[in-house]
């Protein structure tokens, strides 16, 4: 497996095996889907390239995470043409667009990241672009990522509370019985088995086949959580866990802004995907029967 870019295993751990590759950033925008998932494009895509892009080229883009960049993840495009199905097409840096799910808004405040602080209208400008992409994915039944009345749940709340509950529900045991480490560590791509690139976490997926090591990592950090297990909040009265295989399925197939990154089998029947499946079964039977142990991401 070919490595571009270099991510440091810190920044944005977590997000999806997307993490290597750039956009085609020709500054033409070919009307490709994005891969950020359903909805969003609308107003939050003018937000963001209004009010957000702007922040990223100054802040992310200099010296970091340009599509140039050579060492870190390179969510920021070198022109706006490109610059919104870039961002949104890296599952490690919008997560699922909550303040709480994304890992590029946990970086903007409360910041510094790298010496680089935001001043409180840029930090509005982020919050205020997450919570639309949040209510346009959802089906536009509007209340963002901002608070809730009555009692309820906002997308954020709902999004750290079904990690939280996630993180205690998963169990050693499983991942040791399903050899979920292994399976993942060889699973194979046209230029060699993840475990390549990503058996220490790099760039924000970890693939390893010390089973109680993925355990570890899993159930710690929510980022590398979610690089297996994305939170469904398009339901906010039914907001649970779902395994990621929209992701991989982009990643494996190459879409943008994934094209260089090596392609892998995405049938669901794949070894590995099974494996995703029957562990997140089993957890989900442990959540129902109230069968989990405590948190341990709080």
């Amino acid at each position: 497996m070919s490595i571009r870019y270099l991510l440091a295993a810190a920044l944005f751990a977590g997000g999806c095996v997307g993490d290597l590759t750039p956009v085609d950033d020709d500054g033409d925008d070919d009307g490709t889907p994005d891969a950020g998932g359903g909805g969003g494009g609308g107003l939050a895509r003018q937000m963001f390239e209004r009010d957000v892009f702007p922040i990223l080229q100054a802040k992310c883009g200099a010296g970091c995470h340009l599509t140039t960049s050579s060492s870190s993840t390179p969510f920021v495009a070198t022109a706006v043409g490109t610059a919104y199905i870039t961002t949104v097409g890296f599952d490690s840096v919008v997560g699922n667009f909550t303040t709480t799910g994304a890992a590029l808004y946990s970086l903007v405040v409360p910041g510094p990241h790298q010496a680089r602080t935001y001043t409180a209208d840029e930090q509005m400008k982020v919050a205020a672009w997450l919570a639309q992409e949040v209510s346009e994915r959802s089906g536009g039944g509007g209340g963002g990522d901002g608070g809730g009345g009555g009692g309820e749940e906002t997308p954020a709340q709902a999004t750290a509370r079904i990690i939280s509950e996630w993180s205690g529900c998963l169990k050693l045991e499983d991942f040791q019985q399903l050899d979920f480490g292994g399976s993942w560590a060889n699973k194979g791509s046209n230029q060699g088995n993840c475990e390549q690139c990503h058996t220490s976490g790099a760039y924000g997926f970890k693939a390893n086949d010390d089973n109680a090591g993925m355990y570890e990592t899993l159930t710690t950090n929510k980022y590398y959580m979610m690089s297996y297990f994305a939170p469904d909040i398009s339901n906010l009265a039914d907001a649970k866990m779902v395994p990621n295989f929209p992701n991989f399925i982009r990643v494996g197939l190459r879409q943008v802004p994934h094209q260089e990154h090596p392609s892998y089998n995405t049938n669901l029947n794949d070894a590995a995907f099974q494996r995703l499946q029957q562990l997140y079964d089993r957890t989900m039977a442990y959540k129902a029967a109230g069968t989990c142990g405590p948190p341990r991401i709080p």
